[in-house]
């Protein structure tokens, strides 16, 4: 993870503008992880938002079916948050769009992700989660996109999910595999856009494009 960062911070540190930055990827994938080694690294002088709260609400996608096509397959099932309709896309890309503009704005509040003023006069603003994916990648100057094995996901999901958020470990488990087919369908097709991509496991995180450094 070292590399990649100092390469990220070696090309901030030549930009003369602001630097918007999107990181993304499934649950699991490390993508917190490594927004908070970014910020780091810059001495936390950077704007992070976490971008949850752009989710529709896990009540309203428990209740919302869709039917797609997986592996020559027909399937119905709930939609997760892997699907760009369980997003905000058009709030996320406003709110971009104004951080750009030099506008000060105020994150979404929610119980878990209490509301913060954004100031856009800092160097780079990183917008970090799931539906950063869906976003425009106009909108950013680099995006970089995480992802990992299904595995590994379910690993770090139940650990996580159930020391912080409260969440039931059957439930967990039940859920993944749909969460994985919706990811594969959905989500993953964004994943080539990145300009950044990177594969975590338990033996650490792989490189597999960096265009950064092509530039």
């Amino acid at each position: 993870m070292d590399s990649i960062i100092q390469d990220l911070i070696t090309w901030i540190n030549t930009q003369e503008k602001q630097v918007i930055i999107g990181i993304t990827g499934h649950g699991g994938a490390g993508k917190t992880t490594f927004a908070d080694q970014l910020n780091q690294a810059l001495n936390q002088e950077a704007n992070l938002i976490c971008t949850d709260p752009y989710i529709v609400s896990s009540e309203l996608r428990r209740e919302t079916k869709i039917t797609y096509s997986y592996q020559e397959e027909v399937r119905a099932a709930k939609m997760t948050a892997c699907h760009p309709l369980a997003h905000y896309v058009d709030a996320l890309e406003r709110d971009i769009q104004m951080t750009r503009a030099g506008m000060r704005w105020n994150t979404i509040d929610r119980d878990y992700l209490p509301s913060k003023l954004i100031e856009p006069n800092k160097k780079c603003t990183i917008f970090e989660g799931m539906s950063v994916a869906f976003v425009n990648t106009a909108y950013f100057d680099v995006e970089i996109y995480l992802y990992t094995d299904g595995e590994t996901e379910l690993a770090r999901r139940s650990s996580r999910d159930t020391a912080e958020r409260n969440r039931n470990l059957e439930n967990i488990q039940k859920s993944h595999q749909e969460r994985r087919r919706q990811y594969s369908h959905f989500m993953h097709p964004y994943k080539d856009k990145a300009d950044i991509i990177l594969f975590t496991d338990e033996k650490g995180m792989h490189i597999e494009k960096n265009q950064l450094m092509a530039e």
